[in-house]
């Protein structure tokens, strides 16, 4: 897969926008919110059955997400760090829905990138959370000889079940896929082929840190590129009950001949200025040299108690 000036990221748990300012490509994601309330949430068991009037709502969405969300993969990059919470820990009775925007900056000699994010994610039930994120993107060429190219690039849809929930001795466990789907209007915006990830997710609440760990196996569409594992240890560190520290590093493994391994670390702090806005911040260092300053927001339409 030849190399992308820009990438996107992860979806999450509420509506956010990121403006990313790259020294180089790859994108790393976030996930916030203080652990008072990701604790609460993990041990409350919330009324399983939603109010009549969310039902049309949940009807609708379900239409638009099914044809895309009938594999599973990674999300797409909007977020400081990649890994999320469970879907037990955004599920309300009111209304599970995230919606969010973004921008995000990228230069080097030969072009400059602007990129649009959109996404939004829904949870169906306390278990199963869906996500859709399209793009749209413009490359600024800085030669005369190449033309400057914009329009949608491709299109990723997640799904996640949470099959076992967390314990006091035992983390909970969620499948996690995406697909990218080719919707690019132009070779230059995406990559051929489709890609399909497939992981599963471990997370933990231990008080005073919650933890991640992902193992993901991706099916690469494009025939030059490598199948790859990914593996990401992150975790949480609540300094107080709005602010807490970020912290992740996620290792990628090609498979094949010629494969190569690259390896980045991301640190970054989370806000919550309101029981429905989050913000973050930080910055992500690569093993190849590159590094990229982030910054994000997301909004949660049901809050957070």
């Amino acid at each position: 897969m030849k190399p992308r000036l820009l990438r996107l990221v992860q979806l999450s748990d509420g509506a956010r926008a990121s403006a990313r300012f790259n020294i180089h490509g790859g994108a790393a994601q976030g996930m916030p919110g203080p652990l008072p309330i990701r604790a609460l949430k993990r041990r409350e068991r919330r009324a399983p059955v939603a109010p009549n009037v969310c039902h049309a709502i949940t009807r609708c969405l379900t239409i638009l997400f099914t044809a895309g969300l009938l594999a599973v993969a990674r999300p797409a990059a909007a977020k400081i760090i990649s890994t999320r919470p469970s879907p037990s820990e955004t599920w309300s009775p009111w209304l599970s829905l995230t919606l969010g925007g973004g921008f995000e900056f990228e230069t080097d000699k030969e072009r400059s990138e602007y990129d649009f994010p959109l996404f939004v994610e829904y949870n169906f039930t306390e278990s199963l959370r869906a996500g859709i994120e399209p793009n749209f993107a413009y490359i600024e060429s800085k030669s005369a000889n190449v033309a400057s190219v914009g329009g949608w690039s491709d299109l990723e849809t997640s799904l996640q079940w949470e099959f076992l929930r967390e314990r006091r001795y035992r983390p909970a466990l969620t499948m996690e896929g995406i697909i990218k789907w080719p919707t690019a209007t132009d070779p230059e915006l995406g990559d051929p082929g489709r890609d399909y990830s497939l992981g599963l997710i471990a997370s933990k609440d231990f008080v005073y840190l919650d933890v991640d760990l992902a193992l993901h196996y991706t099916s690469v569409g494009d025939p030059e590129a490598h199948d790859n594992f990914e593996v990401t240890v992150a975790g949480e560190w609540p300094l107080n009950h709005r602010l807490s520290v970020l912290m992740e590093s996620v290792t990628t493994i090609e498979t094949g001949r010629n494969g190569r391994t690259d390896t980045e670390g991301t640190v970054g702090l989370a806000w919550r200025a309101t029981s429905h806005l989050k913000l973050e911040g930080g910055g992500t260092v690569r093993s190849d040299g590159t590094w990229q300053v982030i910054f994000a927001w997301e909004w949660n339409f049901a809050g957070e108690d």
